[in-house]
């Protein structure tokens, strides 16, 4: 969820969790103290898949590969056009995706979460885990919004100490705009009200 959003952990909440403590060199210690008792003490090699458009897609890829580096994963970038990524993507072929995703309305649990869910079909990674479905059933019922929020952020904490998913990073809509600009109304994701079918400009 995104970080200024009401559902968010706090900064002091996910200090808590694996990997998310200050102290940098402590974190890489234990993620190769995990490696090694995974069975993998020097590492392992694996594949990135990405799709070919510079950000964010190519440029946080880069600093995820060389960021495993440093415990010993050695990750190939597979970069792809648009029409090839999407293709690996829906059939499950990948080792690990670059998946950047956001909403298309207003970052509603129920439209943001449902990636985690077992068996949804945008759920790529096919992650299955009997109680993140059973915290996400339960929010979306749920009509108090501080007992929402509070059910909301169990299930994050779940997801990310189960480490399916890397966050890395969250953008901000900016636009420029005329003054000269009628009937348009700006929206919460850059993926609405692009079409400007009833939008015009002023003379002056």
């Amino acid at each position: 969820m995104h970080p200024e959003s009401q559902w968010a952990l706090s900064q002091a909440e996910l200090e808590k969790l694996p990997g998310f403590g200050r102290d940098h060199a402590a974190n890489l210690r234990e993620a190769k103290r995990l490696l090694a008792e995974a069975g993998y003490p020097n590492g392992f090699r694996t594949a990135l898949t990405n799709r070919n458009i510079k950000m964010p897609y190519v440029d946080l890829a880069v600093y995820l590969i060389s960021a495993w580096k440093k415990i010993g994963v050695e990750a190939e970038h597979k970069v792809e056009e648009t029409a090839t990524w999407s293709q690996s993507r829906l059939n499950r072929d990948f080792e690990l995706l670059l998946d950047p995703y956001g909403s298309t309305t207003v970052g509603d649990p129920d439209e943001m979460l449902d990636k985690f869910v077992t068996g949804q079909p945008e759920n790529w990674g096919r992650m299955s885990d009997p109680v993140v479905d059973d915290l996400f059933s339960l929010q979306s019922k749920e009509m108090n919004e501080a007992k929402r929020i509070q059910l909301v952020k169990e299930m994050i904490k779940r997801i990310l100490t189960k480490a399916w998913r890397i966050e890395g990073l969250w953008t901000t809509r900016l636009e420029v705009r005329t003054a000269r600009l009628r009937n348009y109304e700006p929206m919460p994701s850059h993926w609405n009200n692009r079409r400007f079918e009833d939008a015009w400009l002023t003379a002056k």
